[in-house]
């Protein structure tokens, strides 16, 4: 429990980090630019997108709190960008969750690679943590509070949109945790020799 603790005081703390400030923003407009021109918007309440490998480099560098933060700012950004339909709350506070949900995941990863044989061609534990953290979002993030966000806006029942929620989310995330694994391991790789 105390390093789980220890986790979210270490991410705070790289708010006092100008360098980690600066890492952060920029990936947030990498974020919106792929959110804006690297996505697909199937429905009105359906879209593939890939800047979510954004956020995962966020929660992935610099933890919990910071990418909560910059998950929130990343969807604020992207709506006064380019409006999909009016403004909810709940889609910045699913964005947030999904960065923070990253960040419990893969902050701290890093420094657990060090002086590990770094030429394994497969990291299965990486990969395993990448295929739990991607589930765990997709499930209670994509799915639930979703499919809640799509039912409070458009008005009709929860079963509703859960059939097309669930399906879009089961057919993309092995999809997204490939993509993930391989994202996060050149990051993790380029960060350990800097």
């Amino acid at each position: 429990m105390k390093e789980f603790i220890k986790i979210f005081t270490d991410s705070a703390k790289e708010f006092k980090n100008l360098r980690s400030v600066v890492t952060v923003a920029l990936l947030i407009a990498l974020h919106t630019v792929m959110a804006m021109f690297l996505s697909i918007q199937v429905t009105s309440s359906l879209r593939i997108s890939l800047s979510f490998l954004a956020n995962c480099i966020i929660g992935c560098m610099y933890g919990p709190v910071m990418g909560f933060v910059a998950g929130g700012l990343g969807d604020i950004i992207q709506f006064i960008l380019k409006p999909t339909g009016p403004y909810f709350v709940g889609w910045t506070l699913s964005a947030a969750l999904a960065c923070m949900i990253y960040g419990c995941f893969f902050y701290g990863t890093f420094k657990k690679q060090e002086g590990k044989n770094e030429k394994k061609l497969f990291d299965i534990r990486f990969f395993v943590r990448c295929a739990t953290a991607l589930t765990f979002d997709t499930i209670l993030i994509n799915i639930l509070l979703g499919t809640c966000w799509v039912s409070f806006m458009y008005g009709k029942g929860f079963a509703f949109y859960l059939t097309s929620r669930f399906i879009k989310n089961a057919v993309q995330l092995p999809i997204n945790i490939i993509l993930t694994y391989y994202v996060l391991s050149v990051v993790r790789k380029l960060r350990i020799h800097k």
